[in-house]
């Protein structure tokens, strides 16, 4: 019996349970086959006409397929892909927007929303879309287009986290490599940042501007010149560029031979920075003089900066004027190392008057060195009146009085540090020091009156 009721159930088409009583449903008509198989029809031929780029005729045959059946997702998503493609941004939008209120999981209608609100730069728009597509698929697009918005609206901090996933998805993404490189050098990580940007090199993003973001930081990292290798370059010239080797200078005695920074250094991109186009400018020559000031390399600095003097900025010339000074101390000019560091704290008191006590020590400093014991003790006493309640100066022009055996200059400026620094771990050697020489004063002092 139950043999005989499938049989007929096959026939018949499916049956309806009314109470205790069977029913048949009524097969479908040939009219509503018709219009079915017309609706897939438009659809078929608007979305071949859609991928064959005829996309006006695209949107005509797929508005006739919404038409008749408006309850297929797939249709208004193809024909909003079609407006999209004919530049129809709003009827895309609207139509977009239509699918996601009633389908809030459909990622593929909110990636192309969240595309058409990043080309008209809605960044907030383009969050408000995006994220909650979060919890139904994790994939590139998202990622990316959530990153480039977080990215404009400032948001470091989530743009990075963004970022960051999106080139684990795609990690041929060049351009995502540089947005993070720039994302992790604003927030001072440098060797993130060099590394970042080196993976975007090797993707193929070479431009001007990212040899010198890589070369800034390089330069905070402290590599200034890497590694410096001895290499033959025919016809080169110092400061130059010659495949992956930026020329210092040529070595002594060796035709064609120079000593050479590698790629993976700051001289090397900031030089290949200015090689590919960047506009050379102050900013630009002034990084290259404090790579070689870094770097020791103080002749050579000292020249850039000089060079440098008239065409720097004023808003940027106390920092110039500081970095100068200290191309100067380096060739043991003290006293112009104290007459720039002087324009620098007259630009910039607040910054440098600071600086001026350790300029006084280190000046002081290389005259003892010297052997010019009155010059060392001019410039402690310079410090000691610049700061004339740091109790270690008195010490130090103490001692330096004492050497120069002027033994009540010493005395004084002994009972000075004791004033200042009433329990001085040094104090009892200064009390003995101080008996010592009033003694021998005392006793210099009689010898003359007898």
């Amino acid at each position: 019996m139950r043999a005989h009721i499938l049989v007929i159930m096959s026939i018949l088409g499916p049956i309806l349970i009314s109470g205790s009583e069977l029913s048949f449903a009524a097969p479908k008509t040939d009219a509503e086959a018709v219009e079915i198989s017309e609706a897939e029809q438009q659809f078929k031929e608007g979305r071949e006409a859609l991928f064959q780029g005829k996309f006006n005729e695209a949107i005509k045959l797929l508005q006739k397929a919404v038409k008749e059946d408006k309850t297929k997702t797939s249709y208004r998503l193809y024909l909003a892909r079609a407006y999209y493609y004919a530049e129809k941004e709003k009827e895309a939008q609207d139509l977009l927007a239509g699918i996601i209120e009633t389908t809030p999981d459909h990622v593929e209608a909110g990636q192309l929303l969240g595309e058409i609100y990043a080309k008209q730069k809605k960044w907030t728009e383009v969050v408000s879309v995006l994220e909650p597509l979060l919890k139904y698929r994790h994939d590139y697009p998202t990622y990316h287009l959530l990153a480039e918005a977080r990215y404009n609206l400032n948001d470091y901090k989530q743009a990075r986290k963004h970022f960051e996933e999106a080139v684990k998805l795609n990690p041929k993404s060049g351009s995502d490599y540089y947005q993070l490189g720039n994302i992790y050098l604003a927030s001072n990580a440098f060797a993130l940042a060099a590394e970042a940007y080196q993976s975007a090199l090797q993707l193929g993003v070479e431009t001007p501007i990212l040899h010198y973001k890589l070369g800034s930081a390089y330069f905070n990292l402290r590599n200034y010149f890497g590694k410096i290798s001895a290499v033959t370059v025919k016809g080169g010239g110092p400061g130059t560029i010659s495949g992956d080797w930026y020329l210092v200078e040529p070595v002594p005695g060796q035709k064609d031979v120079f000593h050479a920074a590698a790629k993976e250094s700051a001289i090397y991109q900031v030089a290949k920075a200015v090689a590919a186009g960047i506009d050379d400018t102050p900013d630009i020559q002034f990084l290259m003089a404090n790579i070689y000031l870094n770097a020791g390399r103080y002749e050579q600095a000292n020249e850039m900066f000089t060079k440098l003097e008239k065409t720097m900025p004023k808003e940027d010339k106390a920092l110039f004027y500081y970095y100068y000074a200290q191309s100067a101390f380096g060739v043991h000019q003290y006293d112009e190392y104290l007459r720039l560091l002087g324009k620098a704290i007259k630009l910039d008191e607040a910054t440098y008057k600071s600086a001026l006590v350790d300029a006084y020590l280190k000046v002081a400093d290389r005259h003892n060195q010297a052997g010019q014991l009155d010059k060392y003790i001019d410039f402690l006493a310079k410090a000691v009146q610049e700061s004339p309640e740091t109790a270690s100066l008195h010490l130090k022009l103490g001692h330096a009085y004492e050497e120069a055996q002027q033994y009540a200059k010493a005395i004084a400026q002994w009972q000075m540090t004791l004033n200042l620094e009433p329990e001085h771990p040094k104090r009892m050697e200064l009390l003995n020091l101080i008996e010592k020489y009033r003694k021998q004063l005392a006793e210099s002092a009689k010898r003359k009156t007898s």
